[in-house]
């Protein structure tokens, strides 16, 4: 009787352990990962203005991705106007764009390029690269970006 009670005290202190110790894994959380990124032609993180901005990364998500966010706002003096000695005027040049069409996929190349109005108004913005998975996770890349006066001829 005495080894009897003793072997059930031992398989529910087995059964104890294993059940706290499965309780406590956690699932892994799968991030979205951004690599190889690239903003401006050569990762020069400049644009002309009257051109196009190229964008440029690889993009892992474990659970899908679902939109990929792209946004640049100027971060000099908000909205204002900039009028250059023949009159020509500069604005503020602002992007917000979502992109759907990788949806679901689990890994892409990002290459896309933006245009920049030829009035965008030269300086410092701030440039926000952002992938969201199906599952709500976030990756996100932050940069400074200068927009140049427009090239020459």
């Amino acid at each position: 009787m005495q080894n009897r009670i003793s072997d059930m005290t031992r398989f529910f202190i087995i059964l104890a352990i294993t059940m706290a110790a499965v309780s406590c894994e956690k699932d892994e959380i799968k991030m979205p990962e951004i690599r190889n990124f690239e903003l401006g032609h050569d990762n020069s993180k400049t644009v002309h203005a009257g051109s196009e901005l190229h964008i440029d990364a690889d993009i892992r998500a474990e659970n899908g991705i679902d939109v990929i966010v792209i946004e640049i706002h100027f971060e000099g003096y908000h909205k204002k106007t900039i009028i250059i000695g023949n009159g020509d005027h500069h604005h503020e040049w602002e992007v917000d764009i979502t992109m759907d069409k990788f949806r679901g996929l689990k890994n892409t190349s990002f290459h896309e390029h933006i245009d920049v109005p030829a009035d965008a108004e030269p300086g410092e913005y701030h440039f926000h690269f952002k992938v969201i998975d199906m599952e709500g996770y976030t990756a996100e890349i932050e940069e400074d970006l200068e927009v140049l006066e427009p090239a020459a001829g």
